[in-house]
């Protein structure tokens, strides 16, 4: 069979063009890939930016500085080597001359606050009240605060005991030596936050449960009575307060105080959760005590600073610790260990909020 030359010239025609048009069409189909495809594509840094969430703020860095627990016990049995501070006693007056002039030695602005309160027993006494004032400008203020003189009495004590003075080197002195170490790494490693340390005075001086004299309230506590109602900077306020008591003492445990749960639950939490970070929850036991009666209630009362208490208490057998208000109340029972953890403690939170703020 043979074609004819019109047949196969349409033919090859026919085919070409075919041939043309697929072309073009897969140029183009390959072209538009091209463009969506380099319009759809990221360089590598967008693309994982974009997949990738911006990092979290890290937390400020606190650097506190370390209690010297030797210092802090020096401090103690500074106080102790004046002899009981019973107001109205050489020992007394000289302590407070001395404690003045060591906290002017590392805060220089330090007020005393004198004025005249009556005891049970009818006697009337000035008291000092010795108040260092740490960046007094500044408007954002912490209060630190713990008691000063001795009870002139050792009534929880045996026989003729009971009438004696003692040393006093847990109860009053272990809290005022911590606070004056406290005084001396703010003035070393300078804060950007204002403290205020409150040495109160006639704390102890309470009426006994066998008095014979006529029943006075509120006979506990005359110095933080006095200031909170005669304020040594008038309208003034702190975001919160915490007193030391009794924190110096071998064995020591210190329960959430009752009223401090009361009045100030969340700052009670933050001290605790506090002294656990720095591996001192044995001591700071997640127990809760009865409320008792010290220098914080006034301050919560009185001044409308929420303020809690650290304070030696055995919850297990209801009560203070034992030598509290007794003449074996000396040197012998301060452990400097004891001084540095809590020591630690407060200056861990007063740090934190000088960074924070």
């Amino acid at each position: 069979m043979a074609l004819n030359g019109r047949s196969n010239a349409t033919g090859y025609f026919n085919n070409h063009v075919r041939s043309l048009v697929k072309s073009i069409v897969l140029f183009f189909f390959s072209f538009g890939v091209l463009i969506f495809g380099a319009c759809n594509t990221k360089e590598p840094g967008e693309q994982q930016q974009s997949a990738t969430k911006e990092p979290e703020k890290a937390k400020p860095v606190v650097n506190v500085p370390a209690i010297d627990a030797d210092s802090a016990y020096a401090f103690v049995a500074k106080q102790v080597s004046f002899g009981p501070r019973i107001p109205g006693s050489k020992a007394h007056a000289n302590c407070a001359e001395w404690l003045e002039s060591k906290l002017r030695t590392y805060i220089p602005e330090v007020m005393v606050q004198k004025g005249v309160v009556t005891t049970f027993d009818q006697k009337k006494f000035e008291i000092k009240n010795i108040i260092p004032s740490y960046q007094p400008e500044n408007k954002n203020r912490i209060l630190l605060c713990a008691h000063w003189d001795t009870r002139p009495f050792a009534d929880r004590d045996q026989g003729i005991n009971k009438n004696k003075a003692f040393d006093g080197a847990n109860d009053g002195a272990s809290g005022v030596g911590v606070l004056i170490e406290i005084a001396r790494q703010l003035s070393i490693a300078q804060p950007q936050i204002g403290v205020d340390i409150i040495l109160f005075d006639l704390e102890d001086y309470g009426q006994p449960e066998e008095s014979s004299f006529p029943e006075m309230q509120n006979s506990w506590c005359l110095g933080s009575q006095y200031w909170a109602k005669n304020l040594h900077v008038p309208g003034y306020f702190a975001k919160y307060g915490i007193l030391l008591d009794m924190v110096g003492a071998k064995g020591a445990v210190f329960p959430k105080e009752g009223y401090s749960v009361n009045f100030a639950p969340a700052l009670v939490d933050r001290v605790w959760n506090t002294a656990a970070a720095l591996g001192y929850g044995s001591y700071f036991i997640n127990a809760t005590s009865g409320g008792i009666t010290d220098d914080h209630v006034y301050i919560n009362q009185l001044a409308n600073i929420p303020c809690i208490d650290i304070i030696h208490y055995d919850v297990i057998n209801s009560d203070f610790f034992g030598h509290h208000h007794k003449v074996s109340d000396t040197m012998e029972q301060i452990d400097p260990g004891i001084l540095k953890m809590v020591g630690q403690t407060v200056l861990q939170v007063v740090f934190e909020d000088a960074v924070a703020n």
